[in-house]
């Protein structure tokens, strides 16, 4: 008898682990997966965005400054600045296929890449701005924010796709 506890003692301890490692797992697999479309993340980023110097990029846009299709993607939103010195840029890429996502940051490096060296030595500002800008990827969700206010835009993003 007193075996026979034990026993069923190991296996409650053994399934208590196992649902436990079950729902973390369903957590883990659960963050950043939602289907949420792009206009809904651009109607939530911009309610928290200054966008006054910037407007709305084009699928053009997205091709001149980081050679992107757009319609390779299940969604962009791009805002670019109006002024040639600003440096204020936001970019959502939802993908159709997350082996598309190493592309996209790529691309996005070789932006920032090349905005850094076009404001390094006299743009003092806007290298700050390029240097703290976030680039992040999330399930099939890609953003990169440059800006001052580059946080409340990236928590407008993650709460978005929640």
């Amino acid at each position: 008898m007193k075996n026979g506890k034990i026993d069923l003692i190991n296996i409650l301890k053994y399934l208590m682990v196992l649902v436990l490692v079950m729902y973390v797992v369903f957590l883990i697999s659960r963050e950043g997966s939602s289907d949420v479309p792009v206009d809904t993340i651009e109607k939530n980023i911009t309610k928290v965005m200054k966008t006054k110097g910037m407007s709305k990029g084009s699928a053009q846009d997205l091709k001149k400054y980081y050679g992107l299709n757009a319609n390779d993607y299940d969604g962009v939103m791009l805002y670019i600045p109006n002024d040639v010195m600003s440096v204020n840029e936001v970019l959502v890429v939802k993908v159709k296929d997350e082996s598309q996502i190493e592309d996209i940051e790529k691309a996005v490096q070789t932006r920032l890449d090349t905005q850094k060296k076009s404001f390094e030595g006299y743009g003092v500002e806007q290298t700050k701005l390029l240097r703290s800008a976030v680039v992040e990827s999330k399930g099939s969700y890609t953003i990169l924010v440059v800006s001052k206010d580059a946080d409340k835009i990236d928590e407008a993003f993650r709460k978005s796709i929640r």
